[in-house]
């Protein structure tokens, strides 16, 4: 096994050695994460976040002991990867600040990486058996962490670049074809596909390597460049299209799938928009739109129900229609009004009757010429 004092490189080791690049090991016994930890300020305060305090693989230190144990800073600015209590971790020697006069070497550790001991995403602790036999069948990971059984490494395909977390988190890099590979075949070898899944099906052991699945994953981001992605869609009623639109599980190009159980988006300041130069489509049990000031709706042709399509029950114009109406409304009111006031028999009284029936006859033609008007040419209704 090797030890703290090993290195791969031949270099000094840290009692006051010049070489920058001695690489070593040591078991981790804990972690200052925030400015909490008892040795938060006696490791420099904010310089000590996410370093680890450490027990050599060749020195016999009981690891309650703080006397013995070592310290390393972190060494990974960018990308981390948090080590957890019993993890193996390289450790490495690295230049310090000039001005940093807490140390008396010019070198400062760092750890680096965490050894893939069971080459295993969830986590890489190994007991200490040889000073505490009782962990002989569980790893101390400290106060917080507890290991699953449903966490399972991703089968890796050829040239994949894959990023994944200890509780089935990943992003996968991915474009060559495979055997198990069933999103690439030889149409679309070498186009890029990245996949970005939180949680995992369950597998029958966390042995066995997993793949991501659109359907099962909790929450989970596709994109294409030439792929189909086999997406079971949550509602597949599309009757407001005259054209229904290609299906997720059918459509093969470039493509932006997101799949969950329920999907959120807030603009909290300005404005949130969806534009397409062909097609939107919502489908759901219920569609609601709301709107504080106003809605506002506009297209070429507005169709409103499943048979409105055929253009047979042109909406009616409201204004329009209100004026005819009134006009028509006040013909009938006049006519009505000398009924009304017209006494009863003899011939000669019936003069007013007539000349209101001709004024009435002379407007029909009028009115009946504007009917047609009062037909929207872009709002169609269902004619059911």
């Amino acid at each position: 096994m090797f030890g703290f004092g090993s290195s791969t490189t031949g270099g000094a080791s840290n009692s006051g050695g010049k070489s920058s690049n001695s690489i070593k090991y040591g078991r981790v016994i804990d972690i200052i994460l925030d400015a909490n930890h008892p040795e938060y300020s006696n490791r420099g305060k904010s310089l000590s976040i996410n370093g680890i305090l450490f027990r050599p693989l060749n020195t016999s230190a009981v690891e309650e002991d703080d006397k013995d144990l070592k310290f390393a800073y972190c060494g990974m600015n960018t990308v981390k990867d948090i080590p957890l209590k019993g993890e193996i971790v390289e450790i490495i020697s690295q230049p310090k600040d000039d001005n940093d006069t807490t140390l008396p070497n010019p070198l400062k550790l760092y750890w680096n990486k965490i050894i893939p001991i069971w080459n295993h995403v969830h986590h890489n602790a190994i007991p200490d058996t040889k000073q505490f036999p009782e962990q002989e069948s569980k790893a101390d990971f400290g106060k917080y962490f507890e290991e699953s059984t449903k966490v399972n490494n991703l089968q890796a395909f050829p040239g994949d670049t894959i990023f994944q977390g200890r509780f089935n988190q990943s992003i996968r890099f991915t474009g060559t074809k495979y055997e198990s590979n069933e999103l690439v075949d030889s149409s679309n070898n070498s186009s890029p596909l990245i996949i970005l899944s939180n949680g995992q099906k369950e597998a029958g052991s966390a042995d066995e390597p997993i793949l991501e699945d659109v359907n099962e994953d909790p929450s989970s981001l596709y994109f294409t460049s030439d792929h189909i992605i086999p997406l079971t869609q949550a509602n597949e009623k599309r009757d407001a299209f005259d054209e229904e639109p290609e299906k997720a599980d059918t459509y093969k190009g470039s493509q932006l799938l997101a799949n969950a159980d329920r999907l959120y988006f807030n603009a909290r300041d300005e404005g949130a928009y969806i534009s397409a130069k062909e097609n939107i489509g919502l489908n759901a049990k219920v569609v609601g739109i709301d709107g504080e000031d106003y809605v506002g709706l506009d297209a070429k042709k507005i169709y409103l129900g499943t048979t409105a399509f055929e253009e047979k029950e042109p909406a009616l114009k409201g204004q329009t229609s209100t004026d005819w109406l009134e006009d028509l409304v006040g013909l009938l009111e006049s006519l009505a009004n000398t009924l009304a006031t017209t006494p009863p028999a003899p011939p000669t009284y019936i003069g007013g009757l007539i000349k209101e029936g001709v004024k009435l006859k002379a407007q029909l033609p009028q009115l009946k010429g504007i009917l047609k008007q009062l037909h929207s040419k872009k709002v169609y209704i269902d004619n059911k």
